[in-house]
C-alpha cells in the first residue's frame, strides 16, 4: 500500500508539477519609431534545451494586449483589437536554443501590424505612444507553449 502511493505521488508531481519557462529577453526598440522593426534577444537561462523559432513574422506572432497613453491621465488604456489568428499554411522552421544560447530577431512590426490588425495601423497611430506584448510559439517546451513578451514601448 505505501509503493502504491508513492507512486500516486511520483505521477502527479510529473503530471501536475510546474517547469518554470527558464528564458530571458531584452527588447532594443530605439528605433521602432522610424523604421518599425525592434530587436528582440532571447536567452535560454535554464538547464533544458527548447524549439524556437527560426524568424518572426506575422505567421507565428500573435499580438497579446496593446495599450495606448492617455495624456490627460497620465496611464496607458487597454484597447481591444481585433485579434486575428493567420495561419500561413507552413510549418514554422524551428532551431534548437540550448543552455546559455542566445538568439536574435529583427522584428518588423509594422509589417505585422498590418497584417494583423489593418492596413496603414502603424502610421496611423504613429503619432501616438502605446506599448503592446506579443507571444510566439516555443515547441517541445513542458509547460511552455508560448514565449510572451514584457511590455514593448512605442513612444
Amino acid at each position: 500500500m505505501k509503493i502504491l502511493s508513492l507512486f500516486f505521488i511520483y505521477i502527479s508531481t510529473i503530471a501536475f508539477g510546474q517547469i518554470s519557462c527558464d528564458y530571458s529577453l531584452k527588447i532594443n526598440n530605439d528605433n521602432l519609431k522610424n523604421t518599425g522593426y525592434f530587436t528582440l534577444s532571447v536567452s535560454n537561462t535554464g538547464a533544458q534545451s527548447f524549439n524556437i523559432p527560426r524568424r518572426i513574422d506575422f505567421c507565428n506572432i500573435r499580438l497579446v494586449e496593446f495599450a495606448i497613453f492617455n495624456n490627460k491621465t497620465n496611464t496607458y488604456e487597454k484597447m481591444d483589437l481585433a485579434n486575428k489568428n493567420i495561419d500561413c499554411f507552413k510549418p514554422d522552421k524551428m532551431k534548437v536554443l540550448k543552455s546559455h544560447q542566445i538568439i536574435k530577431y529583427k522584428v518588423n512590426i509594422k509589417s505585422a501590424f498590418e497584417v494583423l490588425e489593418s492596413a496603414n495601423f502603424f502610421e496611423n497611430y504613429n503619432n501616438f505612444r502605446y506599448r503592446f506584448k506579443i507571444s510566439f510559439p516555443l515547441n517541445n517546451y513542458k509547460n511552455c507553449e508560448a514565449l510572451i513578451t514584457d511590455w514593448i514601448y512605442k513612444n
